[in-house]
């Protein structure tokens, strides 16, 4: 087998010890029609508009007020998805690294999420946009007035799931914006990946790269675990179906479950991921495909296999 090699890429002149990126501050979904596509997401999970535009809304958790999702008016698919810049520092020395390599990278802060004081977007490899924010420094978590009722679920951003047939050459490229890899399945025949799963901070990961046809594969949201289970009650309630799940993941150890909105565009809600440590080293993914993706068993249907998020 050819020597594999990890995309751990730090260095003491640009980063400090934690890397240059706290985690996910928020995805933007795209959608046909915000009249429908508001009303459908605040009903599957609580969420309240935090800024609306002609064709653009932010939407927050109604228990710590932070905005984690994002609905652009306009096709379906990925719109950006946007990393948090520990540091005004950080934030240019990743702009740094990227001007570097000759990425193109565009400036501007006014498309971002409201708190957002600079922010640059690059196209990755794939051709989606990924966001840098340097938010300013934001109030307290604290339960929007007037919308909070108990029972409220605390929603957060996670991570997401995007597809190539160059998973190493999307991971040499997350690695300048400082991803690191957490577990990953080496190809037998060549000297790149079948997967990787990539962090930024503690957390097992937040981006999921795998081989196929290029494309955002879920846009995932997180909870609890004791708000998973509340969701899912909801969902008797609300009538929302899924396309798989209840379900246990082995990477990150997660429960969770797969719902389509209803332009196509696939969800991905977990419970809280396993924490392994920013210096974690990677290892390779070694159980059989069935047990990483439900190690409870079922296997996903084929529209989880071979369709992805709109464009």
């Amino acid at each position: 087998m050819p020597r594999i090699e990890h995309p751990i890429i730090d260095t003491a002149e640009s980063v400090t010890w934690k890397g240059p990126l706290a985690g996910t501050d928020h995805t933007v979904i795209r959608v046909p029609d915000l009249e429908v596509a508001i009303p459908w997401y605040q009903s599957l999970l609580g969420l309240v508009v935090s800024e609306r535009f002609k064709s653009k809304a932010f939407l927050a958790s109604p228990v710590t007020g932070r905005v984690i999702l994002g609905l652009s008016e306009g096709g379906t698919g990925l719109d950006y998805v946007s990393f948090r810049a520990r540091t005004a520092e950080a934030f240019q020395a990743i702009a740094t690294k990227l001007d570097r390599i000759g990425a193109k990278t565009s400036f501007g802060a006014d498309g971002s999420r409201p708190g957002a004081l600079e922010a640059f977007r690059v196209a990755v490899p794939t051709g989606h946009a990924f966001e840098v924010v340097h938010p300013e420094t934001d109030k307290p978590w604290a339960p929007v007035a007037g919308e909070y009722r108990p029972g409220s679920l605390d929603v957060r951003t996670s991570h997401l799931q995007l597809r190539t047939t160059d998973v190493k050459g999307m991971t040499d490229f997350l690695g300048v914006l400082g991803f690191r890899s957490s577990a990953f399945v080496p190809l037998q025949d060549s000297d790149g990946y079948l997967i990787q799963f990539l962090r930024v901070n503690e957390y097992h990961h937040q981006v999921a790269i795998l081989t196929g046809e290029a494309g955002i594969h879920h846009v995932a949201l997180e909870l609890d675990e004791t708000d998973f289970w509340k969701l899912l009650e909801n969902l008797t309630v609300t009538k929302i179906a899924a396309e798989y799940g209840p379900l246990r993941h082995h990477e990150g150890n997660m429960l969770s479950i797969y719902i389509r909105d209803p332009f196509g565009n696939r969800l991905e809600l977990t419970s809280s991921m396993d924490m392994v440590g920013f210096d974690y080293v990677p290892v390779p993914a070694g159980h059989e495909f069935w047990y990483h993706m439900n190690m409870w068993g079922p296997q996903p249907p084929e529209t989880w296999q071979k369709e992805w998020m709109g464009s």
